[in-house]
C-alpha cells in the first residue's frame, strides 16, 4: 500500500538549517564523490547560510523543490525513522515502509509519500493501536464500531484480500489515522524535517502518484539543480563581501 501525507505547513528555513549541514558532512566523507558531493563539500559551512539567503528570493514552489531534494538526499534516515516509530506504535514489522520521498505538484501543497509499504494485515487488525481506535468510536457511530469489532473478531478467518480491504479502511478511520499522523510527524521532525501534517490517506499500492518517486540521483543534471548551484555560489560570494 501507499501512504500519502498532506502538509499544512513547512518551515523551509529550519529544514535547510538542519538538513543541509548533515548532507554536507555526508558528502565530505565519501570516498567516491560525485559532482554534487564535491560541490557541497567545497561549500562546507557556507552551504546552509547561502541556501537560507536564497530562500528569500524563491517563491513557494521553488522552496518546495528544495525540500523535495533534501528529503531525497536523506531518504534512508527518514524511512528508517518512520519505520522505528511505526514499530513502537503497532509492533515490529506490522507496517514497514519501502520508499519515502516528498512529492511536489506545482500550484498545490507539498506531500510526503511512503510507498512499497508492506503490511501484516492480521497483526495490524490485532494491534493495540487499532483496537484502541475502535474502542474509542463514539456512541453515535455505534454501527461503525460494531462492524469494526466484528471485523477484528473474524479477521483470522478472512481471506487476504478482505483483510487488506478492512485494514485500509481502519487505517483511514479518523481515530487510527490521527495516531499514524502524530507518529509519522514525530518521525520526520526527529530527522530535521520541520513540517506539520494536515491529512493522511492510505491507498492500495500503485493507486496514486506515490508510486512515482522523483528521480533525484544526486548529480547536477537538471536545470533546477544547475541554477541552484550557481545561485549558491553567488550567495556565498555575497556572504564574504
Amino acid at each position: 500500500m501507499d501512504i500519502v501525507l498532506e502538509l499544512a505547513q513547512v518551515d523551509h528555513r529550519r529544514c535547510v538549517e538542519v538538513l543541509l549541514p548533515r548532507l554536507v558532512e555526508h558528502c565530505a566523507a565519501k570516498t567516491q564523490p560525485n559532482e554534487l558531493d564535491r560541490f557541497l563539500a567545497e561549500l562546507g559551512a557556507d552551504a546552509a547560510p547561502a541556501a537560507c539567503a536564497l530562500l528569500d528570493e524563491m517563491d513557494v514552489d521553488r522552496k518546495d523543490r528544495m525540500i523535495v531534494w533534501l528529503v531525497s538526499a536523506h531518504e534512508t534516515r527518514m524511512r528508517n525513522s518512520a519505520n522505528r516509530h511505526l514499530a513502537e506504535l503497532l509492533g515490529r514489522d506490522v507496517i514497514r515502509i519501502g520508499r519515502f520521498f516528498a512529492l511536489d505538484r506545482p500550484g498545490s501543497r507539498l506531500s510526503l509519500c511512503a510507498a512499497d509499504v508492506a503490511v501484516d494485515w492480521s497483526a495490524l487488525l490485532h494491534s493495540e493501536a487499532v483496537r484502541d481506535g475502535v474502542e474509542q468510536l463514539s456512541g453515535e457511530n455505534s454501527i461503525l464500531k460494531g462492524a469494526a469489532m466484528l471485523v477484528l473478531r473474524m479477521s483470522a478467518h478472512l481471506p487476504n484480500e478482505s483483510l487488506e480491504k478492512q485494514g485500509v479502511a481502519l487505517l483511514n478511520s479518523d481515530l487510527v489515522k490521527r495516531r499514524l499522523m502524530s507518529v509519522l510527524q514525530d518521525a520526520v521532525r526527529q530527522e530535521g524535517l520541520d513540517v506539520t501534517l494536515e491529512d493522511l490517506s492510505v491507498r492500495p499500492s500503485g493507486s496514486s502518484s506515490a508510486a512515482a518517486a522523483p528521480d533525484l540521483s544526486g548529480v547536477l543534471s537538471t536545470a533546477f539543480e544547475r541554477e541552484w548551484k550557481d545561485a549558491l555560489l553567488r550567495k556565498r560570494a555575497e556572504l564574504h563581501q
